[in-house]
């Protein structure tokens, strides 16, 4: 186990240029924004995360800029791991793109356009006017000045993405922490009911040889008490109340918890419900198992911390 243990800390000094790197819950909900000036404006990206078991990405581009989105999702899917994530971007400025300077009236196509029409009308013998809304309904008359130059006002828009990821990142950090601090203090509670259910079987153990040996005292005699028969019986009761294994894989489970609330690791939301899940159904064994009303309050104290660390998980990246 110590051998394992040590892995993830390597790895995380070697990916991180041989400082090791302090693990960090994330929140799946957050909030970022980010801004970048540029000569048609100011871009502003805006960035909204709520809980989602995997990445989902919906982009809310500005006018003409709907072909960057494939990059803004290669952005995210880079920095992101868990979410349905939302994005807004706008422009605001004199020259933006929701202005008047972005719309050109592409005169040659317009005139190519008028000039075929006319020709089918002639030649068909086919009357009517043209009218200019049919003119600018045509494709290629009216044109996006901006669309053709994304690739110059991408970057611009990855450094307003940048800037509202970190504010993101940083904001779905600070929820993990105050989400670490609890699942430490339900952690902590749990393995000290633990400790105390041990107590209990080990008193339960001899509470049913005095009361088997009371119950036998009132229907014979002391000198007839079989002292190995009680034993055997008393074996019996404790094989069947065994709950030395489970108690032990439940603290195994408590364990290998914490440890992975300090690591460094990937898919951690996933890792941790799963073990979450395995500390309920070693609890679920120990009630059906006891024989003892202190032990089945001990059982329902820590299902119901589990309970609440599971449903908090729904919101661990």
């Amino acid at each position: 186990m110590k051998k394992k243990a040590s892995q993830p800390g390597r790895s995380a000094r070697k990916k991180h240029g041989g400082h090791t790197k302090k693990a960090c819950l994330r929140s799946m909900t957050g909030f970022g924004k980010g801004a970048a000036k540029t000569s048609c404006g100011t871009i502003t990206v805006e960035i909204k995360t709520l809980n989602h078991k995997q990445l989902s990405i919906t982009c809310n581009a500005f006018d003409g800029f709907f072909l960057l989105e494939e990059r803004l999702k290669e952005v995210f899917e880079k920095k992101l791991a868990r979410g349905k994530v939302f994005v807004r971007i706008t422009v605001e400025g004199k020259d933006s793109i929701e202005g008047k300077n972005n719309i050109r009236i592409n005169e040659n196509a317009a005139r190519n356009y008028i000039k075929k029409v006319k020709y089918i009308q002639k030649k068909l013998s086919i009357g009517g006017e043209i009218q200019i809304q049919d003119v600018l309904m045509c494709p290629g008359v009216v044109e996006n000045v901006e669309q053709k130059n994304e690739s110059k006002t991408w970057k611009h828009i990855k450094k307003a993405t940048d800037e509202a990821l970190k504010a993101l990142i940083q904001y779905r950090e600070a929820e993990g922490s105050k989400l670490a601090k609890d699942f430490a203090k339900r952690i902590k509670k749990i393995q000290k009911t633990v400790r105390d259910i041990r107590k209990y079987e080990k008193k339960s153990i001899e509470e049913y040889r005095s009361r088997l040996a009371g119950m036998i005292r009132q229907t014979i005699e002391p000198a007839e008490i079989n002292k190995t028969k009680l034993e055997e019986e008393v074996a019996l009761f404790a094989r069947n109340c065994d709950i030395e294994e489970e108690t032990v894989r439940l603290a195994s489970h408590l364990d290998a918890y914490k440890e992975i609330l300090e690591s460094s690791q990937d898919e951690v939301g996933k890792k941790l419900d799963f073990i979450a899940q395995e500390m309920h159904r070693e609890a679920n064994t120990i009630g059906s198992k006891a024989s003892d009303y202190r032990i089945s309050n001990a059982v329902i104290e820590i299902k119901s911390e589990i309970e609440k660390i599971r449903e908090q998980l729904k919101n661990i990246e």
